[in-house]
């Protein structure tokens, strides 16, 4: 461990301002280290060596598909940034260092990855009150360490057991080009999608485009009380074949204009309350038409250790980011007139020493014969202490208006009011703000995953509610748990284990998750 460590500082302290911007790259050397540093005593043991034997590392080709620079290139220190964060992104290459030293002739670029644990065969489970959700995974996340996704899925949860095959490749063929593809047996029916696109993969993309495809024919519920209320089928597809293009632009960012063509389409029958009393059907949809679209992305991030995950770097933007698009339903194509969907979103930040600070605003929803349908206005503002330990807090609020009848916004431990069941409160509009402190507890438990703890209070409200009974004002919670990060898993995943109490004092609520709430 202490020669990775050396290593490590080594690169990272490699300052890019030592060698200058524009001079020509003449080596890249890519280093690549496996899940378990075995020269570590506390790793040499067998059951490290037995995993690194049975991982298979990234490829030195496919870490090297992935940069945005090559031999003979002038050296652009933001090309460097750029490419840690692809290379993050994948999820299982943490931490990622890029650094630049002189050489013979110009530069040599220094490459370092460190592959995290891929391979997952394990039974899941999802405990929030009386709701509890299990399943049995099977996951190569770097499939022959070509960073190709294979997934197999058994779930069962209280709406449906399903069965599902997932086929991921960020580079189809070594190309760009990214193929998804998924399809799931459930107990109730089926699902599909495909997409085949080449995106906008790095701010100096020109050219984008691709199409995707997805079908759902499921049983659709509302809930309210932490239980089913209303049941009907619902069969949803929707198409998307696009092209896009990078707008010439100053300094690191990128502003995009995106065309394309669309459908949305859902029916619906058979609605009605579990116990029998009438519910109106949604009203189908047929919306097929020409959309457009807009967006902005700033060269502005930060790499932070210590926001969801203690020891996990994360790539967080500062923006502004800005994503708007609109579509028409036209008869023309097959679609329903006077009909229009829209959608935006923005987002911010801002970083002072170890304090991060994020606004997210969105909308969607459409127009149909100039009324407003199924709008939802989101905004979350949320501010964290990074590091060991410190306090953190989130502001967060979906307004809605004319939801369509399939849709609600509840609240309850799954959406942030922890010490309540999950869809106690139903509404089609919610507020909810949580304050937390979170301290790391332990170092790398056998070089597997750190402890942390938390302590927790939490407020919600629910307003207009549709099946069920809102919260009558303000509802609170408060709790304490524990937090492990799984250092070596292919993904960022926290562990958390809490227990929270309502304000109606009905007792505990036990909540075991694998992912961070904020």
């Amino acid at each position: 461990m202490l020669l990775s460590v050396v290593l490590w500082a080594a690169l990272a302290a490699l300052p890019r301002e030592t060698v200058a911007a524009g001079t020509p790259i003449v080596a890249i050397t890519v280093i690549r280290s496996d899940v378990f540093d075995l020269s570590e005593p506390g790793t040499s043991a067998w059951p490290y060596r037995a995993a690194n034997a049975l991982h298979v590392v990234s490829r030195e080709s496919f870490v090297r598909s992935l940069l945005l620079f090559r031999v003979g290139d002038p050296l652009d220190p933001a090309l460097l940034a750029e490419s840690e964060r692809l290379l993050r992104a994948t999820g299982f290459l943490s931490p990622v260092t890029i650094a630049a030293r002189p050489a013979p002739g110009g530069a040599e670029v220094v490459v370092h990855t460190r592959d995290q644990w891929t391979t997952e065969l394990g039974l899941n489970l999802n405990l929030a009150g009386k709701q509890q959700k299990y399943g049995v995974t099977l996951t190569e996340q770097n499939f022959a360490g070509r960073g190709k996704r294979v997934e197999a899925v058994w779930r069962h949860d209280e709406e449906r057991e399903s069965l599902t095959a997932i086929y991921f490749d960020p580079l189809l063929l070594g190309s760009r080009w990214v193929l998804d593809a998924a399809y799931s047996d459930t107990s109730d029916g089926s699902a599909e999608r495909l997409r085949l696109e080449r995106p906008f993969f790095s701010l100096d993309t020109r050219r984008a485009g691709g199409g995707a495809w997805q079908r759902e024919s499921l049983v659709e519920y509302l809930w309210a009380g932490g239980d089913k209320q209303v049941a009907g089928a619902a069969t949803l597809q929707a198409f998307r074949f696009w092209g896009g293009i990078g707008l010439p632009s100053s300094g690191r960012a990128a502003t995009r204009l995106t065309a394309g063509v669309f459908g949305d389409r859902a029916q619906f029958s058979g609605w009605s309350y579990l116990d029998g009393r009438p519910y109106p059907t949604p009203a189908d949809r047929d919306l097929v038409g020409l959309e457009i679209g807009v967006e902005h992305q700033s060269d502005r991030w930060e790499v932070i250790q210590g926001l969801r995950a203690w020891s996990r770097q994360e790539d967080v933007p500062l923006g502004p980011n800005v994503h708007a698009a609109v579509g028409i339903s036209l008869p023309a194509l097959g679609g329903e007139s006077g009909r229009l969907r829209f959608s935006a979103d923005v987002e911010l930040g801002a970083r002072r020493g170890e304090q991060y600070s994020w606004l997210v605003a969105a909308s969607s929803g459409r127009l149909d014969h100039a009324s407003a349908a199924n709008v939802v206005l989101h905004a979350e503002l949320g501010t964290a202490r990074t590091g060991a330990h410190g306090w953190r807090a989130r502001v967060a609020a979906d307004v809605g208006h004319e939801l369509d009848g399939e849709r609600q916004l509840a609240l309850g431990a799954d959406s942030g009011l922890r010490g309540w069941d999950p869809f106690t409160f139903d509404g089609t509009s919610r507020a909810v703000a949580n304050l937390e402190y979170r301290r790391r507890l332990t170092g790398e438990v056998l070089h597997l995953g750190i402890i942390g703890m938390t302590v927790f209070a939490d407020a919600g409200r629910t307003w207009n509610p549709r099946v069920g009974a809102d919260t009558g004002g303000v509802r609170f919670a408060a709790g304490a748990g524990l937090a492990v990060e799984l250092t070596r898993a292919a993904i960022l995943r926290i562990v958390r284990v809490e227990v929270g109490f309502g304000d109606d004092g009905s007792g505990p609520l036990v909540l075991l998750t694998g992912s961070s709430l904020f």
